[in-house]
């Protein structure tokens, strides 16, 4: 039996990854936004708002880079230990 993963796999844990990075960015965006709002409305809750939605977009964004990162780490060990000599 082959632990190998298919093309359609890949791809699609590809697709999610990305699907986080870019969700991520966009909360990021948001929190830039509501913070800026909050700043020019001297809104202090909405400041404080903002700046948790960067945070939190921070660290989906990394997640998601560390998801990349291992799955990119099992695929190099597999191809290095299924080598033909």
């Amino acid at each position: 039996m082959s632990h190998k993963k298919s093309v359609t796999q890949n791809l699609k844990e590809e697709t999610n990854t990305a699907l986080d990075r870019t969700q991520a960015k966009a909360q990021e965006a948001k929190g830039m936004v509501k913070e800026a709002v909050g700043k020019a409305t001297d809104n202090p809750k909405l400041k404080v708002e903002g700046k948790a939605d960067q945070a939190a977009g921070k660290i989906k964004d990394a997640v998601a880079h560390a998801k990349d990162a291992s799955r990119d780490a099992g695929e190099k060990i597999h191809k290095e230990l299924h080598k033909k000599h």
